[in-house]
């Protein structure tokens, strides 16, 4: 039996996946052209009228992810802002969403001035439980705002006939997911709008910038009409009654033209690298399934991931008497790349919403709220216990790329190494308390 190299012997993993964000040739001469072309295109430099390389990559995503309309930010988070927007949320308004996300799926919601409810998450997928998510709706229910948390698809079917029976709009949020498929069809294109990320450690990358997607003009002009210059809204906006309305009292929301440039070179590269991604991820998926204390990553049926974050289970019934500090401890000494987890804490049992304290002030904007919402321990049973109690992240994210099956193949030595040697856990973990 191999010793441990948390008692002193060699580690297994020692190979590195491939940095990541990476942009190659293509990339850096597509911009290159670009800025020689803004000489005498200032479009190439400027998104303010929303032609040139932005209106080319709008154009080429919505038509890649089979959608209508397109509409590019300066990041996937003022992109959920535009959507909470063009949904007709409103100071007050309620919008349930998940606790068991990144910020930004929730702090779209309080930059209207609305107020987030918090639906707990299904225990194989970590995203929205379609039961809960109607358990949480009231009179003032607006919307519903979606992750398709770590790259894994939600359950759309189920949350769209949740949202279609109480009249909600459903925002897809898809930093995490670009390419993902759910029944053969691509996220970001299955409820009302779909919103995206381009930037730092995505599927592609742009430097930095989001894109939102729908197939509904009048949503598609709403969005204009909140995150981008007035030169773009007078040519693209037609409804007359909007139109009056058109002023630089904006959010500037537009990207950058030369992050367009290479998030479009890296387009035509997406599905192929999420194959790649998938392929390594599932190797390690399927290495990890008799090891004792682990349980891989769900895929749920009809469901394409992308892998941004693989985030497994740790099972502690498995190895009883080894805590999860213990357990990581000791796989992170070999080399291996795991950590906690990602969320940590649930949204709501955050300080910010403990407190109600958001940049507004004022208890704003729980203030415009026509009913007190509280936010207590219990409410998301599912994603509490998760958090506290069983969350892992492994893996290299979107930098698995290319064939990693060698360094796969290390961490899974590691990891039957340290199943090998539960009973010097067992012992160190005594010798702590």
């Amino acid at each position: 039996m191999a010793k441990l190299a948390i008692e002193g012997g060699e580690k297994e993993v020692t190979l590195s996946p491939p940095n990541w964000p990476q942009v190659g040739e293509e990339e850096i001469e597509a911009v290159v052209a670009a800025l020689r072309k803004s000489a005498e295109d200032w479009e190439y430099l400027c998104s303010a009228r929303g032609g040139g390389p932005t209106a080319e990559f709008e154009r080429t995503f919505a038509e890649f992810m089979g959608a209508e309309y397109g509409l590019c930010t300066c990041g996937g988070g003022p992109a959920l802002h535009v959507a909470v927007m063009a949904a007709g949320v409103e100071s007050g308004d309620e919008v349930i969403v998940s606790p068991y996300t990144w910020g930004q799926t929730v702090s779209c919601i309080l930059q209207q001035n609305a107020i987030p409810v918090f639906a707990d998450i299904d225990l194989r997928t970590y995203n929205l439980d379609p039961k809960s998510v109607e358990e949480r709706i009231s009179p003032y229910t607006k919307a519903l705002v979606v992750v398709h948390i770590y790259g894994h698809p939600a359950d759309m079917d189920a949350l769209n006939a949740v949202a279609e029976k109480h009249g909600l709009l459903v925002i897809e949020d898809c930093a995490q997911a670009t390419g993902a498929k759910y029944k053969g069809r691509r996220v970001g294109t299955l409820g009302h709008l779909g919103c995206f990320s381009i930037g730092d450690g995505k599927q592609i990358i742009g430097g930095e910038g989001g894109v939102l997607l729908t197939n509904d003009c009048d949503l598609f002009e709403e969005a204009l009409m909140f995150g981008q210059h007035p030169l773009r809204q007078s040519w693209q906006v037609e409804n007359e009654e909007r139109k009056k309305w058109m002023d630089s009292l904006i959010y500037t929301y537009r990207i950058h033209p030369l992050a367009a440039v290479i998030a479009g070179v890296q387009l035509r590269y997406l599905d192929q690298w999420n194959a790649e991604r998938r392929a390594n991820y599932e190797l390690l998926s399927e290495g990890l399934k008799d090891v004792p204390g682990i349980e891989p990553v769900y895929v749920a049926p009809d469901c394409e991931h992308v892998y941004h974050i693989y985030s497994p289970t740790f099972v502690p019934e498995e190895v009883e008497g080894i805590s999860r500090d213990t357990y990581i401890e000791a796989l992170q000494a070999e080399g291996v790349p795991i950590g906690h987890g990602y969320v940590r804490t649930p949204i709501h049992l955050r300080p910010r919403m403990q407190e109600k304290r958001w940049f507004f002030g004022r208890g704003y904007p729980w203030a415009a709220g026509r009913r007190e919402i509280v936010y207590r321990p219990g409410d998301c049973p599912v994603a509490e216990h998760r958090c506290a109690e069983t969350e892992l992240t492994l893996g290299g994210g979107p930098r698995w790329r290319g064939d990693q099956s060698a360094l796969v193949r290390q961490i899974l030595n590691a990891f039957h190494k340290v199943a090998e040697n539960l009973d010097v856990l067992r012992r160190r973990e005594r010798d702590l308390r």
